[in-house]
């Protein structure tokens, strides 16, 4: 009896209850939110032609407060953020199941001579798109010299970019195409030519069908003992259902088809006054 107050006492309280009740029951019955797995590699040619190759993940548990799943240089596995021949001062950036990813990073070379660089992410999706997909992609990149004797960062030779998008792990869009470069005097630092994109901002470049990936990956030439930085983002999404597109369309055509009418009714009228 002493509960019944509290249960059926006011109408108000009630409600509030049986609201508590339902999210609490929707909360148990909702699916866990799954972590976000980002693949990492990390290559390096020497200018011997001795190639160095670093593998791992990226575990992303919960997206943040702004929905993307954020990553930060501390969840870089340590076999990758620092070899004998690299080490990275940045490598962040963020993603999302739409799918979207984006990144930045900062390395610096550890060999006394060139080297090329590779870095590569791959997101794992569903499929999208049927039969294509909507897509767009920007980068940026740089250079920074450390040891007073300039600083050079450049694409590897024909047939290379800076940054490449990547479907199902073949190559998509690139940026920065050969012959890119930035050089630097001594102890300064600068930037490739002013940011390149494709199908931005509202992804609208024409892509295939996703079957299960996208990805971004940088390819660079580094000079001794310096320091290049860059950024990148690719977004893939579907492309609007024909149907929708079609209702939107006679949507538009009703409209345009009452115009003349009211323009006629109004004519009309006036007449009559007359």
């Amino acid at each position: 009896m002493a509960l019944a107050p509290l249960i059926h006492g006011r109408r108000g309280s009630g409600v509030v209850l049986r609201a508590a009740l339902g999210f609490g029951l929707m909360a148990l019955l909702a699916p866990p939110l799954q972590a976000l797995r980002i693949d990492v590699s990390v290559s390096s040619v020497d200018d011997q032609g001795i190639e160095l190759l670093q593998t791992g993940q990226l575990e992303i548990p919960t997206p943040g407060p702004d929905g993307l799943f954020n990553f930060g240089l501390g969840d870089l596995p340590p076999h990758i953020s620092s070899t004998g021949r690299w080490q990275f001062s940045d490598f962040s950036g963020s993603s999302n199941e739409d799918p979207s990813i984006a990144h930045n990073f900062s390395i610096t070379s550890l060999l006394p001579g060139k080297q090329t660089l590779t870095l590569t992410l791959s997101l794992p999706t569903g499929p999208i798109g049927a039969p294509s997909t909507m897509t767009g992609g920007s980068a940026q990149g740089g250079v920074t010299d450390q040891d007073g004797d300039g600083a050079t960062v450049s694409t590897s030779g024909p047939g290379t970019a800076f940054y490449t998008s990547l479907i199902d792990g073949e190559d998509f869009m690139s940026l920065y195409t050969d012959s890119a470069y930035v050089s630097v005097d001594p102890f300064s630092n600068g930037n490739l030519s002013p940011g390149a994109s494709f199908g931005m901002p509202l992804s609208s470049f024409p892509g295939p069908t996703v079957a299960s990936s996208i990805g971004i990956r940088f390819t660079f030439d580094l000079t001794d003992s310096d320091q290049a930085t860059g950024s990148g983002v690719f977004v893939v999404g579907s492309v609007p259902e024909p149907a929708s597109g079609l209702l939107f369309g006679l949507g538009l055509a009703a409209l345009m088809r009452r115009r003349p009418v009211a323009s006629a009714t109004l004519r009309d009228s006036n007449a009559t006054r007359s």
